[in-house]
């Protein structure tokens, strides 16, 4: 089995600065200044009948991968991360004695940064905490995003025992030169080690984390790390596209003393990846996950339940997510609210009492049609137009789209097509009046 390459003509027109719609509209449209009040309100309204999703973020690693573009630090002590843990507290705190009821949780994800970096005791305070506001049972799955550097099997006993029932673990590539030049060093036989050692603990619910077009990178050597990869059977793979952004992450111009691959490369890896993992019995999902039949992202997509949200894909059908933590993001029905990425700002909020929130959205009925079209697109690339000829749309880049055979209509159904599910977030841009085509902003389609 082969995926659909693109035309290397249809890479070079197409290969342009878009968000990557894990939001609609996307956080560089957060522009609205959200009340301490209206926040409150939000949180005050949840309906206690259905449940809700968490969001932990832990901004620290213990060292900077060149490549990052998340909001983190690398710390080489432990009171930064030991205050700031003191104030993840308060927040939540402040956000559980603002509830009205004690919502069922369905999903919580620790992210960074490096989640790990706080220990199995502090992740275990931290869910007894939310315990308190929140009801947490055997059905909330917990999950965290883990560097396998800070791994031993102390620490995956410990995680297992305070109930991480799935974790995700920072590949990125197995080739000692490509992680050399990306400060990060982790040899393969490592991985082999973590991966046995979480199964013979009960965590047997593991992601990979891949990265395509990273500096040094050929596709000899993408075709290794597929095999690699396989070889240590995890449940789901991300294979995401390296984002070099260095107006926004200073740190990535380290990089630009190396080769990186440009966009036929990155096409040429992206499809090299997808076959391996294709005849190796994986199914496709959405532009850049890989999962086994037996995980639950596949069931989600053959019974229509994906989505996607800031984490990426899910079939976590929880409608809020409450962010805590410095940049997380909140998700509710009608907004978005998201924290300050200021540390001081995070601090000085919560010493006053305050959420520490600094922008968001108020979403409005258009917003909310849109967003289910882009959710549509970005999942099952394919949506129906209630209004195929809606002026409201980019309908001339959509002609545009569909001369080039990147999509087609059946009656009222967009399809994207084989060939332009590379440019699924080009057609996602088609239904957002907030894009503007412009360098330095986002990065690229492919």
């Amino acid at each position: 089995m082969s995926a659909v390459r693109a035309s290397y003509h249809l890479l070079e027109k197409y290969d342009r600065p878009v968000p990557r719609y894990t939001s609609f509209p996307t956080a560089a449209h957060f522009n609205h200044d959200i009340p301490q009040s209206y926040h409150a309100h939000l949180l005050s309204s949840l309906n206690p009948a259905k449940s809700i999703s968490l969001y932990i973020h832990i901004p620290f690693c213990r060292y900077l991968c060149h490549y990052c573009g998340c909001h983190t630090k690398a710390v080489s002590s432990d009171q930064p991360v030991q205050t700031y843990l003191l104030y993840l507290h308060r927040e939540i705190t402040k956000v559980g004695e603002t509830l009205s009821c004690r919502p069922h949780v369905s999903h919580i994800h620790f992210g960074g940064g490096t989640p790990n970096i706080i220990g199995a005791g502090n992740i275990k305070i931290l869910i007894e905490k939310l315990g308190v506001y929140f009801e947490i049972d055997k059905n909330t799955q917990i999950d965290i995003e883990i560097d396998p550097r800070l791994l031993n099997p102390e620490t995956i006993n410990d995680l297992s025992i305070i109930g991480i029932n799935r974790v995700s673990l920072g590949m990125q590539d197995f080739n000692p030169d490509v992680q050399n030049a990306v400060n990060r060093i982790q040899p393969f036989e490592k991985a082999q080690e973590d991966v046995l050692a979480l199964r013979e603990a009960g965590i047997r619910n593991i992601n990979f984390d891949m990265m395509i077009g990273l500096p040094l990178q050929t596709r000899e050597n993408i075709q290794l790390n597929a095999e690699r990869a396989i070889s240590l059977s995890p449940d789901r793979l991300a294979v995401f596209a390296y984002a070099h952004v260095p107006w926004m992450k200073k740190h990535q111009k380290l990089l630009e003393k190396y080769p990186i691959p440009g966009t036929r490369e990155r096409h040429d890896m992206n499809g090299i990846m997808a076959d391996s993992l294709l005849n190796a019995g994986y199914e496709a999902i959405g532009i850049d996950h890989f999962a086994h039949e037996n995980d639950p992202l596949f069931k989600a997509k053959k019974t229509g339940a994906l989505h996607r949200n800031f984490q990426g894909y899910t079939c976590d059908q929880a409608e809020t997510i409450i962010g805590l933590g410095i940049s997380s993001i909140s998700s509710f029905k009608g907004a978005f609210v998201q924290n300050t990425t200021d540390p001081k700002e995070y601090r000085d909020s919560l010493k006053e009492n305050l959420f520490p929130i600094r922008r968001g959205r108020v979403l409005t009925d258009d917003d909310l049609q849109r967003s289910r079209i882009i959710e549509q697109i970005m999942c099952y690339f394919e949506t129906k137009l209630e209004d195929v000829e809606n002026p409201d749309y980019n309908l001339t880049q959509l002609d545009e789209l569909k001369r080039d055979k990147i999509i087609r209509f059946d009656g009222d159904q967009l399809v994207v097509t084989e060939e332009g599910k590379s440019f699924a977030r080009v057609v996602a841009s088609c239904f957002d009046p907030y894009y503007k085509l412009e360098e330095g902003r986002h990065a690229r389609a492919v």
